[in-house]
């Protein structure tokens, strides 16, 4: 299954919202989509994350989704919970995955997984059993991640059993690459104080978006244009694609709330 037709950034009747008009997004592999402030950077990749799903549903019926935690990816995930623009996005077939977890157990307060519960299945009505948790307190926690990634996914046709959106924050950790030395689709970080899934199971994934907004966005496009050797991910047969807000590629020096 193919993604979505590019979304639309070019059209001269949109407003500028003070952004230079010939500033070029950073070099940076894949594409970049660079919005005005956060909210307009919300809404580009809002309007991707609602195409995909809904493509991945009529496919193959269900959407498998991992994502990193952080407040920015909690906005996002809001967003599309409360925008009447995302109101048909298919969170009962929607599956949830951890990118990267602490070592805590799933039941921990702490744990990502407990916090998107409580704002997906309560307020989105993703199924309890769809949010798929990592076991980080257990020394096996990889390989059981790994096993449950891999059942839930075998069943597709060969090459589209994969995982269907990757949405990485501004994580140099996680866009340098995780590597298992027995190469596996999930492993330890090197501190080992993490588990994560690896460079080879997000390079495999149909879609791999990488949210950078703010100081914080900013300090990562400058960490990477100065030395694009720590950009490890790099999908095979699938999409690359970055979203940016204009403070983050120093279009403006306002940044926005």
């Amino acid at each position: 299954m193919g993604t979505c037709t590019q979304y639309a950034v070019n059209n001269p009747n949109v407003q500028s919202y003070d952004l230079d008009p010939v500033a070029t997004p950073p070099a940076l592999p894949g594409s970049v989509r660079v919005g005005a402030d956060r909210e307009e950077t919300l809404d580009r990749l809002a309007a991707e994350l609602f195409i995909q799903a809904n493509n991945c549903v009529r496919s193959f019926g269900e959407f498998h989704f991992a994502l990193s935690y952080g407040d920015i990816q909690e906005r996002l995930l809001i967003k599309m919970m409360v925008d009447p623009k995302y109101r048909s996005m298919p969170w009962s077939k929607t599956h949830l995955w951890s990118v990267i977890e602490t070592n805590l157990p799933p039941e921990h307060p702490e744990h990502s997984m407990t916090h998107w519960s409580q704002i997906a299945a309560d307020a989105g009505g993703i199924p309890e059993e769809q949010i798929h948790r990592v076991q980080g307190h257990d020394p096996s926690g990889p390989t059981l991640y790994e096993q449950e990634i891999i059942e839930h996914l075998e069943w597709r046709e060969r090459g589209q059993d994969r995982l269907d959106f990757v949405l990485i924050g501004d994580d140099l950790q996680l866009i340098e690459g995780v590597d298992d030395p027995l190469g596996g689709l999930v492993g330890f970080t090197q501190s080992d104080t993490q588990i994560a899934m690896t460079r080879r199971l997000i390079d495999a994934s149909r879609f791999v978006a990488i949210l950078a907004v703010g100081q914080s966005g900013r300090g990562l496009v400058e960490a990477l244009t100065q030395n694009k050797h720590n950009i490890g991910v790099s999908p095979t047969g699938g999409v690359l694609r970055w979203y940016l807000d204009g403070y983050a590629c120093n279009h403006t020096q306002e940044e926005s709330a």
